[in-house]
C-alpha cells in the first residue's frame, strides 16, 4: 500500500454536495447585491474611459495657422508657429488644463514640444514657456 493510502483514510461527501453538482451550483456563488455592486463599479470604470477619451482634445494637421487658431480658441495661448522645411508639424492636444503638446516631425524623427503659460515673468514668448529643442526650433524660429 502507498503511504499516502495508509495516512488518509476515506471519508464521506457531504450530502448536499451532489445537489449543487446537480444544480450546478457553486457554494461561492455572488450575491445579488454584490453583483449589482461589480457591476455598477464597471460602469462608472467605462464611462470614466470615454470621458477621458472624449474630453482630451487633439488635433491632426501639418498647416501652423489650423494649429495656431486650434490652441488659442482651447486655452487662449497664441503660439507664433512657423512653416519650416525641415521640421514638420504633425499636430497638438491640450493636457493638464492648459499645457498643450505640439507633435511634430524632423526626417524620421518624432517629438514633441510642450508649452505652458507662466504667470510671473516672462519666457521664451513673452508669458508662453517652452521645451524648445533643436530641431524642434524649427516649429517656431523660421
Amino acid at each position: 500500500m502507498d503511504i499516502l493510502e495508509q495516512s488518509l483514510g476515506r471519508v464521506e461527501a457531504p450530502a448536499e454536495l451532489w445537489d449543487r453538482v446537480l444544480e450546478g451550483r457553486s457554494s461561492r456563488r455572488v450575491s445579488a447585491p454584490h453583483r449589482r455592486a461589480w457591476i455598477a463599479a464597471l460602469a462608472c470604470a467605462a464611462a470614466a474611459m470615454v470621458w477621458a477619451m472624449v474630453n482630451t482634445p487633439s488635433l491632426r494637421s501639418d498647416d501652423p495657422a489650423v494649429v495656431r487658431e486650434w490652441v488659442k480658441a482651447r486655452t487662449g495661448m497664441d503660439v507664433p508657429l512657423a512653416r519650416s522645411q525641415s521640421v514638420r508639424l504633425t499636430g497638438a492636444r491640450v493636457v493638464n488644463s492648459g499645457r498643450i503638446e505640439l507633435a511634430y516631425r524632423a526626417g524620421d524623427r518624432a517629438g514633441v514640444v510642450t508649452i505652458s503659460r507662466i504667470e510671473n515673468g516672462r519666457a521664451h514668448w513673452g508669458a508662453l514657456a517652452v521645451d524648445c529643442q533643436a530641431p524642434a526650433c524649427g516649429l517656431c524660429h523660421s
